[in-house]
């Protein structure tokens, strides 16, 4: 139908994408804008920021600015708990009441699932910060991460561009030295370059200071990422380190999975969510070795997953989710949705 409306919005810490389809499926509108974290914005300029891009989605699709959408998907960074969305779908509905006839508020774990896998899968998110989850045919759900810089954001950007700073701040105090007797000049001097920055105590300010943003330090693993394409040794060194991290979602998630799971095509299908994905031929290494080498402490073996990029706006993701709340039949397409990354398969040493 199309007179019936819904939108779907990815929020990220740094950057939220929004789209607006019509209930045939077809995409009218696509567009990005700043993050919409709610734990970092507060709740109230979050949903502001929400309302205004809806608002700017509608102008993008010619359509008239007062529509009430029929219902909206929001799969935002820091909505893990679920007293916390309600509490944020009730607040949208009061401050917003034209916005949308309903919405439904999920962490950003799930758009992306919703998207790719129709009976359940487990999504890995690696952007700014991370994050993974898995949920079961049944619904049953299994966490792994999503506590911010603090406390996690293993395997991140942030992660990535940390562990450079430190590295080279612990080398050039005799604290401890780089591994493999690997040269910090290259990230050294990038590091100095992307913050303009002169010397080790500038990063006080970059860390301490009154502008000091987590997006900005996580915005250097580009360049690590650069470096390391170019065959800098402790850059690369690095990116495998990250990769390890990854694979340790996989190895906490896998256990927790259905056999169904397992038993799909290509074994427990895990979509790929960030930008630090983009730079999986560096990450591999030290993925594969720690999924080979390096089981947790129950000594799991992870047989079999499939790693899948989305070739589709995880916020189409909302829009399955909202469209699945209201009973809809809308025109879900799994397989168009995703290509394949990588399949691992465990090579047992028995066989």
């Amino acid at each position: 139908m199309t007179d019936v409306f819904f939108g779907g919005i990815e929020g990220g810490a740094s950057v939220s994408t929004v789209v607006l389809t019509n209930g045939n499926g077809d995409i009218l509108a696509e567009l990005k804008g700043e993050g919409t974290n709610p734990w970092i914005l507060g709740i109230e300029p979050c949903l502001s920021r929400v309302n205004d891009l809806i608002k700017e989605a509608l102008r993008k699709a010619d359509l008239n600015n007062d529509i009430k959408l029929n219902g909206l998907g929001l799969s935002l960074s820091g909505c893990e708990d679920q007293t916390f969305c309600k509490t944020f779908e009730n607040k949208l509905l009061e401050c917003y009441p034209d916005l949308t006839d309903e919405v439904i508020v999920v962490s950003d774990t799930l758009a992306p699932i919703a998207l790719a896998c129709e009976s359940g899968g487990a999504v890995i998110i690696s952007g700014t910060g991370s994050n993974s989850l898995l949920i079961n045919p049944d619904s049953s759900i299994k966490r792994c991460g999503g506590y911010g810089h603090l406390l996690g954001d293993e395997g991140s950007a942030y992660w990535i561009a940390y562990k450079s700073i430190k590295l080279c701040l612990d080398h050039l105090e005799d604290f401890n030295y780089v591994p493999n007797g690997y040269s910090i000049d290259r990230v050294w001097e990038a590091i100095k370059e992307h913050f303009n920055i002169d010397k080790v105590l500038d990063l006080l300010n970059v860390f301490y200071g009154e502008k000091k943003e987590k997006s900005e330090i996580a915005k250097l693993c580009k360049t690590i990422s650069e470096l390391a394409e170019d065959g800098d040794e402790l850059s690369l060194w690095i990116f495998s380190e990250a990769g390890k991290e990854l694979a340790k979602f996989i190895q906490s998630l896998y256990p927790g999975a259905d056999k169904m799971l397992h038993k799909e095509n290509g074994g427990l299908h895990v979509v790929c969510v960030g930008s630090v994905w983009k730079s999986w031929g560096l990450l591999k290494k030290g993925f594969m070795n720690q999924l080979d080498h390096h089981h947790n402490s129950q000594d799991t073996v992870v047989d079999e997953f499939t790693l899948l990029v989305l070739e589709k706006t995880v916020a189409l993701g909302g829009v399955y989710l909202i469209a699945k709340k209201l009973n809809y039949n809308f025109p879900y397409d799994y397989e168009h949705n995703y290509r394949i990354l990588f399949h691992y398969v465990h090579e047992r040493q028995d066989q």
